[in-house]
């Protein structure tokens, strides 16, 4: 029986997670580490069609890259398949060149910028890096028998072969092998104890896949699992001990039968399991907020990228405005469900105006939590392509597209003064929830600097 194994590569940014941002990696934050969702379902395929395998997760374990190196000795596989992502580019083509001198290497990546992936098999040596969806046919590409959505060095000359589909069932996906984990080693800020990861859907159809990664790598067509697969995935995490689950998805409420479906299983069927998950909130209302309660949900990250009225409905999240922003949060306060704000700075249109905006809204609506990215023009986005055609980024370093780190400027800001009006909205927000007679003045102080610059940059 080959051995495989399957190995998220070690790190010195913990937070890293190279499942998010569709698998393009992203920045999750302090006490955020999530499973390597992707390398479950890989590793549940393989066990599927007859292969040894095991997961190392040097990431979670925090390894440095010689103890992750010693794990792949001990194993000693046929092949060692790992992922790869933006923020850890570097970090991980110097550990995939290490582990090429002794096995056969398979990349696994959300990346398709066709010369991101020229560079990276050129300088691992790497067999092949595969950047297409595999999770039901990855033995095909580790013995010869596909080739499409791979890039691989032959005679000193990479061959590109485009991808050729995306899995639309996926209900036929293997069950992931979580049991290969250590739940102890997963944790999520806003949920409780041992934290697993599920992804029940993916794709995405919004017209903010103008900046946004999903669309780019998952593809605008959106696709799911039914509501009975959604249940057993629940009860098999349930029955290995976690407390709590991450859903993965990009807008987990998408279609509003199937999430009352699926709520009403997890009722039905009792799971304890308490759980988070993401959408929009064009496609909230108080039948769906209260059925999420119900069902185990703790609370929402909601995309909302800016609080100015006229650039939510233009560039941040087209077909919602502050009205409806207001709504729902109104209605998930009442029903007893957290909000969690995705926040962005760094829209096209970004000034320091909207930010004021931003802020002003921010404080009337003062969420139970929020979270601020500057935004990331992801290579093979439109926002990437303006951006490099309207000279608004000014250098490549794909080691900072992690969500915390300026890459471009607006058309109305220096990139610098994206990074400080982001640090800006994180002390407002923080302000916020501290009461005091002190944090009240400092809060008013900050949104008068906010306007002075406004009115400097006019």
């Amino acid at each position: 029986m080959k051995k495989i194994l399957l190995i998220n590569p070690p790190s010195k940014d913990r937070t890293i997670n190279r499942d998010m941002a569709g698998g393009l990696g992203y920045s999750g934050g302090e006490g955020v580490v999530l499973p390597p969702l992707e390398l479950t379902y890989l590793a549940g395929r393989l066990k599927e069609t007859g292969y040894e395998v095991k997961i190392v997760d040097a990431l979670a374990k925090n390894y440095s890259t010689s103890v992750a190196l010693e794990q792949i000795n001990k194993y000693n596989p046929d092949w060692v398949v790992g992922n790869l992502a933006l923020p850890t580019l570097e970090e991980d083509i110097e550990f995939y060149s290490q582990v090429k001198k002794s096995w056969k290497v398979a990349i696994k990546t959300g990346i398709n910028y066709k010369e991101i992936l020229t560079d990276v098999v050129k300088e691992t040596k790497a067999d092949m890096v595969v950047f297409q969806e595999v999770d039901d046919r990855i033995e095909q590409y580790l013995f010869g028998q596909n080739r499409a959505g791979t890039v691989i060095l032959k005679e000193g000359k990479v061959k590109f072969s485009p991808a050729d589909k995306v899995i639309e069932d996926l209900d036929k996906l293997p069950f992931p092998l979580r049991e290969l984990l250590d739940k102890k080693d997963y944790s999520y800020s806003l949920l409780r104890g041992h934290v697993a990861s599920l992804q029940t859907s993916r794709g995405c159809p919004f017209a903010c896949g103008f900046y946004c990664p999903y669309p780019l790598v998952q593809g605008k067509m959106w696709r799911k699992m039914s509501p009975k697969r959604v249940l057993e995935e629940m009860k098999s995490i349930e029955k290995l001990g976690y407390d709590s689950v991450l859903f993965r998805d990009a807008t987990f409420t998408i279609d509003k039968n199937r999430t009352l479906e699926i709520c009403r299983l997890f009722i039905k069927n009792k799971l304890k399991l308490k759980w988070w998950c993401e959408t929009r909130i064009n496609v909230l209302d108080s039948e769906i907020l209260q059925n999420l309660k119900d069902a185990g949900c703790l609370g929402i990250n909601v995309g909302i990228e800016t609080l100015d009225d006229e650039l939510i409905k233009t560039q941040g999240k087209p077909g919602v405005d502050m009205e409806r922003v207001v709504e729902i949060r109104d209605k998930a306060r009442q029903i007893g469900i957290k909000l969690h704000f995705l926040m962005l700075v760094g829209l096209m249109d970004e000034s320091w105006k909207t930010i004021g905006s931003s802020l002003k809204w921010l404080v009337k609506l003062n969420p139970e939590s929020v979270g601020f990215s500057v935004i990331t023009p992801y290579p093979g986005t439109q926002m990437f392509e303006v951006g490099v055609k309207e000279k608004l980024i000014k250098k490549f370093d794909w080691n900072n597209y992690r969500g915390n780190v300026g890459n471009m400027k607006s058309r109305k800001m220096e990139m610098w003064e994206l990074e400080t009006a982001r640090v800006v909205l994180m002390v407002s927000a923080m302000l916020m929830k501290k009461s005091g007679l002190v944090n009240s003045m400092t809060l008013k102080a900050v949104q008068v600097g906010v306007n002075v610059m406004a009115k400097i940059r006019n």
